[in-house]
């Protein structure tokens, strides 16, 4: 199983949970936050509660922190960001000490008041790569601080384009084409299907206006019928050429690439997607101190590098690529490419007034696809 196989089944299943109802979530935005909120300890506990995703910390670097501190972390999965939302805003949620929440959602958790405000001064963010501080989904970093990220891209045959995909409007001309018209996979999550469509009007997927979101259905469902799936990615069918043109991560582009060699990845311009999955400290967490030295041996460089190994996502030390090790195939692929600009990319922020506005188009584009 190659490195990225780990966090490419955490994705698919996030891409997945897009269409799930959002009713629970609105529900929750709505009602009174039921976390808890108990003070912290005084002095270290033996143990460590960490609610995050599936196998997405490797094993040696938990092994080697509890033979480290003497604490073996328990660790508790969800497969969704809106099940981590709707745990910590419940009685159930108490009792966790580290969660995972990815950047769409941070906003909405922290606005709950289910994260602590973290202290700074207790963590070293000197060495990590400025890039993926301050972002508009946690100005300030104040509940969250980067694990690992991800973009939105497309990886496809250029034979089958009939040449290079360098926009989102290249992307959609070229579905289109009789080569490619019917072999095109998009995300089953709503954002990731609308946003482009926005992105080519000049326009902000994180807009307030329902009106301009609305505005994008008529396009993407008479674009629907070039669409074979919006199932998860598969590299296998990409490599073969029974998918020839797909929007993915740069893990799983940088999958089937290494399957077939001639295939191409692209992050399209205007813009796109930086997703972050991040941790924070979930409010009421039995013990912060032990947290806090979780986090701070996370950020070591030689964790950093090794969770990048494990997982084919970047983590977030700044200059990591350079010291990746020279026996892992199409490294730089994993941090999206030579010529990622940051400044380009915008991270989505779930908003419960427009977030059921995507889920309908989504619905109607999958409908219109017959899919």
């Amino acid at each position: 199983m190659s490195s990225s196989a780990h966090p490419v089944s955490r994705r698919a299943v996030l891409g997945a949970a897009a269409l799930a109802p959002v009713a629970a979530f609105l529900a929750a935005c709505s009602s009174p936050g039921s976390g808890s909120t108990g003070t912290a300890s005084a002095k270290l506990t033996s143990q460590l509660n960490i609610y995050t995703w599936p196998d997405y910390f490797s094993k040696d670097d938990l092994a080697a922190y509890a033979k480290k501190y003497g604490v073996t972390p328990k660790i508790s999965t969800y497969t969704d960001n809106n099940t981590l939302y709707t745990k910590l805003n419940s009685a159930a949620g108490a009792g966790y000490d580290i969660v995972v929440p990815s950047s769409s959602w941070i906003k909405q958790i922290s606005d709950k008041g289910l994260l602590e405000e973290l202290d700074h001064d207790r963590l070293n963010l000197k060495n990590l790569d400025q890039s993926l501080l301050n972002r508009n989904y946690d100005p300030g970093n104040k509940y969250s601080i980067p694990k690992d990220w991800g973009l939105l891209g497309v990886v496809y045959d250029p034979d089958a384009t009939g040449g290079e995909i360098k926009t989102w409007q290249d992307f959609f001309d070229a579905g289109a084409k009789p080569n490619v018209s019917g072999r095109i996979r998009m995300t089953s999550a709503a954002e990731e299907t609308v946003g482009p469509a926005l992105w080519i009007q000049g326009k902000d997927w994180n807009t307030k206006k329902t009106s301009e979101i609305e505005g994008t259905a008529d396009f993407l469902t008479g674009f629907a019928k070039h669409v074979k799936t919006f199932s998860a990615f598969d590299a296998n069918a990409m490599a073969s050429g029974a998918i020839v043109m797909a929007q993915a991560n740069q893990a799983y582009a940088r999958n089937a690439i290494l399957l077939n060699p001639k295939l191409k990845w692209v992050v399209p311009g205007p813009t796109s997607e930086l997703w972050v999955d991040s941790f924070s400290i979930a409010k009421g967490a039995p013990d912060v101190d032990r947290a806090y030295q979780f986090l701070e041996y996370q950020l070591t460089p030689t964790v950093q590098l090794n969770e990048t190994v494990y997982l084919g996502y970047p983590a977030s030390l700044n200059g990591l690529k350079s010291k990746m090790p020279s026996n892992v195939k199409q490294s730089d692929l994993i941090f999206g490419g030579p010529n990622v600009d940051f400044d380009k990319l915008s991270s989505f922020i779930v908003n419960p007034d427009t977030y059921p506005t995507f889920q309908d188009i989504q619905n109607k584009v999958q409908a219109a696809a017959g899919a």
